[in-house]
């Protein structure tokens, strides 16, 4: 056994010591800014941040990626109204299975954008996306969230929760544009990186048109997850 070895089996706290440095050393020189702002995420809480809201009975509540329904599971209050919005039909389908004893839970089998139209959609578990594919995929249907509002008589969301793969920034900007952004009280959005639909710059873009309407709240930059809430009117 190594002179460390033999230390560190006397002494245990010494290899938690050494590990922890050991992180704290990946962190400052040679993780991506990805993995930092993940790294930052998990030691403010992780998951829990995303369900740190005041939701009411009355309250709406949107899941745009919703897979198998994990995050709305987990939602501090399982009564208001949630809406879960899944295109890929096989994770949409354990969804509905999941929740078919909550008739406040509703479950689609489509996604939403800023327009109706079909795309061919890649089976990736949780990252499922239009934008890329590896592997098997299938043609999905995507419906206008401002139309789909519309004909549900929805007005105001509470929060919506929006880890799509890159339909945040068509839908975010659709939404800026009319004017609609200011019906979301909160927005929990996750950005992906796709070079190949100018990400960043449009990222960018939205981060200023958002603070006209929206403060934002936490982030956890870049990539991961950040929180947007209306501001008060006159604000």
């Amino acid at each position: 056994m190594s002179v460390l070895g033999k230390i560190t089996k006397k002494f245990p706290w010494v290899k938690k010591a050494y590990l922890a440095c050991q992180q704290e050393f990946a962190y400052l020189f040679t993780m991506s800014p990805k993995d930092k702002a993940l790294v930052r995420f998990r030691r403010a809480g992780g998951d829990s941040i995303r369900f740190n809201y005041d939701i009411k009975d009355s309250d709406v509540v949107f899941d745009l990626g919703g897979y198998k329904g994990d995050w709305a599971a987990k939602l501090p209050n399982q009564n208001c109204q949630v809406h879960i919005f899944e295109p890929v039909k096989m994770f949409s389908d354990d969804c509905a299975e999941r929740f078919k004893d909550k008739e406040n839970f509703h479950c689609y089998s489509f996604g939403l954008d800023a327009t109706t139209h079909k795309a061919d959609i890649s089976h990736e578990a949780d990252g499922s996306s239009q934008y890329h594919s590896k592997g098997e995929s299938e043609v999905a249907e995507f419906v206008s969230i401002e139309d789909f509002m519309s004909e549900h008589g929805i007005d105001k969301v509470k929060l919506v929760k929006m880890n799509i793969e890159g339909g945040e920034y068509d839908i975010l900007e659709q939404l800026i544009r009319s004017g609609k952004i200011r019906c979301f009280e909160n927005i929990q959005v996750q950005f992906h990186d796709i070079p190949e639909i100018n990400s960043e710059e449009r990222m960018k873009n939205i981060w200023k048109e958002l603070e006209k309407t929206h403060t934002l709240t936490w982030a956890y930059r870049p990539y991961i997850h950040e929180n947007w809430e209306l501001k008060k009117q006159g604000v």
